[in-house]
Order: structure tokens, then C-alpha cells, then sequence
């Protein structure tokens, strides 16, 4: 391109011709750079066409409260500039360590004389502020204040004048922590570490059942005895059968010796036998007769309640005994003295 120079000017205007690029899209709110610039004077030489210096404006900081920013201040950074550098210098000196102490010049040993075997463990509260001291020193005012006048002078919620003396018992003025109804205070130079076990870890499966999904990775016990509770040893122990075997429990009797064959009213064989609450055995017309008199047994004088069951256990061993007579006939021959006996 050829380049125009005007008559009446010496000086050359140099301008550069410098081609678009394809921008981004982003960028499209960004300041353009200028493309042409004009320096006047004999400064100008042929070497500065290439050098352009931009400075970008620096945008004025606008407090907006959606937008945080954790960053320190010059001082802050120098501060650990320093600091960084000075333990990067002592990493490479070597460690110094100095200990000094001082000997007592004695054989004892550190620590109490006997050894911390009286020593006392405070871990409830202390015994000027517990329940007990509070309650002995209510007791001290009120043996002060007994016979005087009321003075008007307030000594606490627990300290107020009572003019009737309480019972020595636990609800009342007793003297002693240990039957004082109330927290007790605990024991210094003991302490028992008691587990009440309401819950035994026994398999329920496999005491139920004999029987466990689990085998041998069961965490609970596979065990299918019984045993007896706290309460029930007591009450055994209470009624003295505690330990005692009693030798018919584990008797098996015959079926024959249960077997009442009268009545115990009318002294004859039954007629429809009834059985009561009590495990006696009556006719069922003589047992709604006595009833009427009456309605406790006849045999135990215990109350019946009017409950007369049939007696079908009783029913079935007199058939079986009738049986074995006859030599296994089922019905029993007619006596000629009595009647028929009907058996419901």
C-alpha cells in the first residue's frame, strides 16, 4: 500500500493495521483495545512501532453482602513470610534438649506415707453441701431455736422453725444418713460396683424349642433349665419350704387310688357323678340337695359357688374298673337290689 504525505507537513503518521480475531462469546462485554495511537515529536522512532503498554483500569470494589472473601491483610502475610522462613532455618540447625531437676535427697517415695490406702474419693458431692449435711445442720438449728420466740430472721428453705419434735424414725428426724429417708451419702474408702441382672441373656429359641438359627455364634445362652426368681426363693424361704424335697412330687400314682368309688353323701354308687371346684366327687342329686343347704362342700367346707362339672375322668375309670370285673365286658350286669345306673 502506497503511503499519501501531505505538501505542507515533514512529519510521517504511522499507523498500524492489525487484523480481527474471532472473539468468544463470553467476552463481548469486555473494553476493546484501541487500535491506533498517534505520538507527535522527534521522539518517535521506527523502533517504538511494535511496543504498546496497556494498563488495565482497576474497577472500583462495590460492597455487596452475597459475596464473601476470606483474604489477610499485607501485614498478616509478611508476619508469615517471616515466619515460614525463620522455621525453614531452624529445620536445618540440630535439636537442643536440656532437662534440669532437683533431687529431694530422700529414699521415700513420691506420694502419700501409706501409699494412698486411706485415701478418700470425692466423686459425689462434697460433704459440707450433701443431703446429710444439710440435714444436720437444720437439726443444730433446731435444738437452738427450741423454746425461744420466732425472731423474724429467715435461715434457708430447710432451716424453718418447727414446733412440734417428729418421730425418731426414717420419715422423721432420724439422726443417721444410712435409715434417713432421702439420698444417702456414699460410702469414702469403699466402693461396690453391683449389677442387678432382671434380664438373663438365655437363648429364647432355645429354650423354648431346643433349637437355635444362630448354632454356635448365638450370643446368648443356650440353656433350658428353669430357674427360680429372687422373689419366689424369698417367699419360699418366708414359708420355710426353701431346700425341702418333697419325695410324692416326683411319685407317679395309679390311676386306682384316685378312684372314690361311694359317694360321700349317700354313701351308695354314683349316680351321674359331678366334680366340684375342690376335686371332690358327688352324685349329681345329692349334690343339688346339699346345696341347698349350703353351698360349701361337703367334704373340705370349701366354697363352691353352685359349680358342679361332670365328672367325665371318673366316668371313664369306672368303666374301665366295671370292665376289668366282667373280664372286658363294657356294661356293668343289673344288681337286683338297685336300679339301673345311668352314667352321663
Amino acid at each position: 500500500m502506497a503511503e499519501q504525505l501531505s505538501p505542507g507537513k515533514t512529519t510521517e503518521q504511522v499507523c498500524t493495521f492489525l487484523f480481527k480475531k474471532p472473539g468468544r462469546k463470553g467476552a463481548t462485554g469486555r473494553r476493546k483495545r484501541p487500535i491506533c495511537r498517534r505520538e507527535s515529536g522527534d521522539s518517535n522512532s521506527s523502533s517504538d512501532e511494535g511496543s504498546t503498554v496497556v494498563r488495565p483500569e482497576k474497577k472500583r470494589a462495590t460492597h455487596n453482602p452475597m459475596i464473601q472473601k476470606t483474604r489477610g491483610s499485607g501485614k498478616q502475610k509478611a508476619a508469615y513470610d517471616d515466619l515460614s522462613s525463620e522455621e525453614e532455618e531452624g529445620e536445618n540447625e540440630p535439636e537442643s534438649l536440656g532437662v534440669v531437676y532437683k533431687s529431694t535427697r530422700s529414699a521415700k517415695p513420691v506420694g502419700p506415707e501409706d501409699m494412698g490406702a486411706t485415701a478418700v474419693y470425692e466423686l459425689d458431692t462434697e460433704k459440707e453441701r450433701d443431703a446429710q449435711a444439710i440435714f444436720e445442720r437444720s437439726q443444730k438449728i433446731q435444738e437452738e431455736l427450741r423454746g425461744k420466740e420466732d425472731d423474724k430472721i429467715y435461715r434457708g428453705i430447710n432451716n424453718y422453725q418447727k414446733y412440734m419434735k417428729p418421730k425418731d424414725t426414717s420419715m422423721g428426724n432420724a439422726s443417721s444418713g444410712m435409715v434417713r429417708k432421702g439420698p444417702i451419702r456414699a460410702p469414702e474408702h469403699l466402693r461396690a460396683t453391683v449389677r442387678w441382672d432382671y434380664q438373663p441373656d438365655i437363648c429364647k429359641d432355645y429354650k423354648e424349642t431346643g433349637f437355635c438359627g444362630f448354632g454356635d455364634s448365638c450370643k446368648f445362652l443356650h440353656d433350658r433349665s428353669d430357674y427360680k426368681h429372687g422373689w419366689q426363693i424369698e417367699r419360699e424361704l418366708d414359708e420355710g419350704r426353701y431346700g425341702v424335697y418333697e419325695d410324692e412330687n416326683y411319685e407317679v400314682g395309679s390311676d386306682e387310688e384316685e378312684i372314690p368309688f361311694k359317694c360321700f353323701i349317700c354313701r351308695q354308687t354314683f349316680r351321674n357323678p359331678v366334680v366340684t371346684k375342690c376335686r371332690h366327687y358327688f352324685c349329681e342329686s345329692c349334690a343339688l340337695q346339699h346345696f341347698r343347704t349350703t353351698p360349701r362342700c361337703y367334704v373340705c367346707d370349701q366354697q363352691t359357688n353352685g359349680v358342679f362339672n361332670p365328672a367325665k375322668e371318673l366316668i371313664a375309670k369306672l368303666e374301665k374298673h366295671r370292665a376289668a370285673e366282667q373280664g372286658g365286658a363294657s356294661d356293668f350286669p343289673e344288681d337286683p337290689d338297685e336300679g339301673p345306673i345311668p352314667i352321663t
